[in-house]
């Protein structure tokens, strides 16, 4: 009780911390947030699930502030007690509502701005590496340049993120990297487990994931005992073609029967689970370790 008392009491934080932004925050933001960055959003999910550290997070709102997404007047910031013992962890919580599209790019840009202001996230102008180098694809002028120079560092972003936080399992020339699964139910009471892997091509050809439906599919869950088939997957048209030296993340969410050879997500805290990879160039079984 006393667990969930304290996680209520840091929801409620959050909430009025992005609600109490005074109507001046606001106004001021509105014509810039539809120009934050999509890579910030993503770096910004990342640190509210953890998988960043406070400095990363700290680099990407520095970020917003260099090209005036955020504009700050430093002589009225407010200096916080909390201000040394680093970003706040209830402040996770409302950066973690917009990362889902929870809020608006307004409504996080005017969140962030107050509290830098209050001085409950202190910057001190210094940005990471990958962070100036995005700000250097930011003065592109042409968009499909800026657009490409975006998308090759936020897939190095991506790999390194992996490389650091993931356990890697080598099938043939393909290592998968699992970070750890998502097990939540839905109102109704159905199991949902998202299976979120990066896989890179170690080799020196071209190779093919294959997942064209449920039951053609070379990825599936066992609990020792029963296969169960994928609910929703992103690969395109069935298949991911992976490029010497490409990686690429995917997703397979496992739930309720979709029909076509699929089957119902069931469960019991007492089982194993592992992720199963039956490819032609190799297999592997990866424990989900849900506990």
């Amino acid at each position: 009780m006393k667990k969930i008392t304290q996680m209520m009491t840091l929801c409620v934080a959050s909430f009025l911390v992005l609600m109490a932004v005074s109507p001046a925050y606001a106004e001021d933001t509105a014509e810039t947030a539809g120009q934050v960055p999509e890579w910030v959003k993503t770096n910004a999910g990342w640190w509210a699930d953890g998988l960043t550290s406070d400095a990363e997070f700290i680099a990407a709102i520095t970020h917003l502030i260099d090209i005036d997404i955020i504009v700050i007047d430093s002589d009225s910031i407010t200096k916080s007690e909390q201000a040394g013992d680093g970003i706040p962890e209830w402040v996770k919580f409302g950066v973690k509502w917009w990362a889902e599209g929870t809020t608006s790019d307004a409504e996080f840009i005017a969140a962030i701005t107050y509290l830098i202001q209050v001085g409950i996230i202190v910057i001190d102008g210094t940005a990471s590496g990958w962070e100036a180098e995005l700000a250097a694809c930011a003065e592109l002028k042409r968009a499909y340049e800026r657009l490409d120079c975006e998308r090759a560092i936020e897939e190095a972003m991506t790999r390194e993120r992996y490389l650091e936080t993931a356990t890697p399992y080598e099938v043939g020339p393909v290592t998968y990297y699992y970070p750890g699964a998502h097990l939540e139910n839905t109102a109704g009471g159905q199991p949902l487990l998202t299976v979120q892997m990066l896989a890179i091509n170690y080799g020196d050809d071209n190779i093919t994931l294959s997942c064209s439906g449920p039951a053609i599919c070379n990825y599936d869950i066992t609990d020792g005992t029963n296969a169960f088939k994928y609910a929703a997957t992103d690969f395109t048209s069935g298949s991911i073609t992976l490029k010497p030296d490409q990686a690429r993340e995917f997703e397979i969410i496992f739930g309720p029967n979709i029909g076509y050879g699929g089957t119902t997500f069931v469960y019991d805290a007492s089982k194993e689970y592992h992720f199963r990879i039956s490819e032609t160039f190799g297999s592997a079984s990866i424990p989900l370790n849900l506990d």
